[in-house]
């Protein structure tokens, strides 16, 4: 089972939705976690029903429905394990050949079908991930020259769910938003950025094509991203310094490694707004704390902002603060 957390950076970004909603996703994570601990415990009876009292918190979730038929395939519990495979497809999970946790299925009719079925709609879905999602301005013009904003999702998340929790706020102020696929698809709802090489050259053959259907203006395109897209904004923002007025890394971790690409982040007066919440691991306090430390060493400004009692989730007032950290790169 390699995706145990496919799903929880899913439910935490939507979080700032409402209180009715973010009291269901605690109650899932909160299930989700057991359910993990049981699995690396090997207790998979009891990480299944883990999975599955998950999912009544927060029914339809592709990840917990296959994980639990990891579950019960390594229970050598065939019936369920296709059952609730057959399920996770029907939900639009498509990528499992590959995990040995279904070993004990693979050779049955129910799983053979069953994986036909998730291949065919995989290559029909590969298709439709290679256009990124594009957020235009309610009164676009194209005669008109418009900043680009670069939106990056979180890890097992896709470019909708990313641009509802912008809310707007670019188009608003005269942004144009784009917000790529993560190269690496498990099924139709969840992606992650794999190699950062990689993620990077998706990104910027992104914006090329961006620049070249729209009139983008080359002094305000801003990187921004949530989570492991945060990560990348940190990797491709501080190389390709000249591309950017500045970044916004939400609840990413920086990498000292990156430290290389500073004095060039300096050279071309990179801004960095860096947001994360108050209850987030203390990994990442370290991670971003030395960000600001080495932006700041390298004389280029940067903004720290923490959000009391804010776990892994944009921040509840999410519409003025994604307008905050645009102004202040816009201003800056």
């Amino acid at each position: 089972m390699k995706i145990i957390k496919y799903l929880i950076p899913v439910l935490l970004i939507l979080i700032s939705v409402s209180p009715g909603l973010a009291q269901n996703v605690d109650s899932a994570n909160f299930y989700l976690k057991l359910a993990a601990q049981d699995y690396q415990a090997k207790d998979y009876q009891k990480a299944a029903q883990g999975y599955i009292s998950a999912l009544r918190h927060y029914p339809g979730y592709a990840a917990a429905v296959y994980n639990t038929a990891c579950c019960y395939s390594l229970l050598n519990n065939k019936t369920e394990a296709n059952k609730w495979l057959e399920s996770s497809v029907d939900l639009g999970y498509y990528k499992f050949e590959q995990d040995p946790d279904l070993n004990n299925i693979r050779n049955t009719k129910q799983y053979k079908k069953t994986l036909i079925r998730a291949q065919k709609l995989m290559a029909e879905f590969k298709n439709k991930m290679e256009n990124p999602v594009i957020g235009l301005p309610r009164d676009f013009d194209s005669t008109k020259t418009y900043g680009l904003l670069v939106a990056l999702h979180g890890y097992g998340s896709d470019p909708n769910n990313l641009m509802q929790a912008l809310a707007g706020v670019p188009q608003k102020m005269g942004y144009i938003v784009l917000a790529p696929y993560g190269p690496d698809a498990a099924g139709k709802d969840g992606f992650s950025w794999g190699e950062r090489d990689t993620a990077e050259q998706k990104v910027l053959a992104a914006i090329k094509n961006a620049q070249a259907q729209y009139k983008i203006d080359p002094s305000r395109i801003i990187l921004m991203g949530f989570s492991q897209g945060a990560t990348n904004t940190y990797y491709i923002g501080t190389k390709n310094a000249a591309l950017f007025k500045g970044i916004i890394p939400m609840a990413g971790m920086y990498d000292s490694s990156l430290d290389q690409f500073l004095p060039r982040s300096r050279e071309n007066n990179l801004k960095v707004y860096i947001m994360f919440g108050e209850l987030e691991p203390e990994a990442m306090h370290k991670a971003n704390l030395e960000a600001v430390r080495s932006f700041m060493m390298s004389g280029i400004t940067a903004s720290l902002n923490v959000y009391a009692r804010l776990g892994h989730a944009f921040p509840p007032n999410k519409e003025f603060e994604m307008q905050r950290a645009i102004e202040w790169i816009e201003k800056y």
